[in-house]
């Protein structure tokens, strides 16, 4: 008739950077337990998410460490920070999500290039293109990269409304070849958008060379890969979208 409670030994809040190593060498550690009772729901809600979190690694839509991190947040953060995080991430999703579904509406039901910057659109698939290389080095979660990916495609399926897309066939390895459109090449659109492109080109090169010399200087890189890649995605996203905008404007 007697009962006998569970004994759980919850490992949930045990960070990876609290471990030490035990080799040898080490002949004294010290040990802090801290007992105390649990409410089932609490003791489920560990469980499933330390599920998921598994679930998550094995999938490789988490990568390692990431956890841990993200138990962190709700050991050392504010809880209310954290609902406004969550609020706003959740938000930034939801606009995402909209703004690639109004950009495909446009450009689907788009039929002339008249007032519009074929060479932006080049642009803004080129920056995109490095962001997503970027994160890709740096091996960013896959919910990251699949937006990243996407964003990346949308941008490279509106060069092909922008402008012809043909394969050159003529050599060894076949080729992607760049045409205007008619409506863009015979109106006073694409003879602005060669000006403004020119000259923001210049200023472009310079700063991009500039920033780069000083991030070899200053800065830790793995790689000159890494290095190439970390100093054209700063470059993007300080004169970048800018850029992009000058040549849709001018």
């Amino acid at each position: 008739g007697n009962y006998y409670p569970t004994i759980s030994f919850n490992e949930f809040w045990l960070l990876r950077d609290k471990l030490i190593a035990i080799n040898e060498t080490v002949s004294v550690l010290p040990l802090n337990l801290e007992v105390g009772p649990i409410s089932m729901m609490k003791w489920q809600l560990f469980m499933q998410i330390d599920q998921s979190f598994q679930i998550h690694r094995s999938y490789g839509s988490m990568v390692e460490g990431e956890a841990d991190e993200l138990k962190r947040v709700f050991l050392e953060g504010n809880p209310y920070l954290l609902v406004i995080t969550m609020v706003v991430s959740l938000l930034h999703s939801v606009f995402d999500f909209l703004a690639f579904k109004n950009d495909i509406q446009f450009w689907n039901k788009n039929k002339s290039m008249e007032g519009l910057s074929a060479k932006s659109v080049v642009v803004s698939f080129l920056c995109q293109l490095i962001v997503f290389l970027y994160l890709l080095d740096n091996e960013t979660s896959w919910m990251i990269l699949a937006s990243s990916g996407i964003g990346c495609c949308i941008e490279f399926w509106k060069i092909g409304k922008a402008m012809h897309i043909e394969v050159d066939r003529t050599g060894k390895i076949p080729m992607l070849r760049f045409r205007d459109r008619d409506s863009y090449a015979s109106n006073k659109t694409k003879e602005y958008d060669d000006i403004a492109m020119k000259y923001l080109s210049y200023v472009l090169f310079l700063l991009v060379a500039g920033f780069s010399i000083y991030s070899l200087m200053y800065e830790r890189h793995k790689s000159w890969y890494s290095w190439v890649l970390s100093s054209l995605t700063s470059c993007v996203y300080m004169f970048g979208k800018p850029f992009v905008l000058s040549c849709s404007f001018i």
